[in-house]
């Protein structure tokens, strides 16, 4: 979970610690808002998904796969659950395909 200066926590997912001497962590942000997902590049996890239960999600939810971000460990407050690591590695593959070509992969 994130939290931004308004008080308002946001899911995100923490992708690695950045190596330096601050404890900053390179995340990927989470939406529920599933419908502005965008097709080649961000992964919806629904709840019928068999890595749903352990994500510690409440609803459906799309990660953001070019919505990244650095973030202090400050602003980070816990966490919701686990990421299975085939849905992890989907979600590596979609950004490393992003920045390799600029493009959505083909679905």
């Amino acid at each position: 979970m994130f939290r931004d200066t308004a008080i308002q926590l946001w899911p995100v997912l923490i992708l690695l610690e950045i190596p330096g001497p601050h404890r900053d962590y390179l995340v990927m942000f989470i939406s529920s808002q599933v419908n502005q997902a965008l097709a080649g590049v961000d992964f919806v996890l629904d709840s019928a998904h068999p890595a749903f239960r352990r994500s510690g999600l409440k609803t459906a939810s799309v990660f953001k796969v070019s919505k990244l971000a650095s973030l202090s460990d400050t602003m980070l407050l816990g966490s919701l659950g686990h990421l299975d690591e085939s849905v992890f590695h989907v979600l590596v593959e979609r950004l490393v395909g992003l920045l390799r070509s600029g493009k959505p992969a083909e679905e």
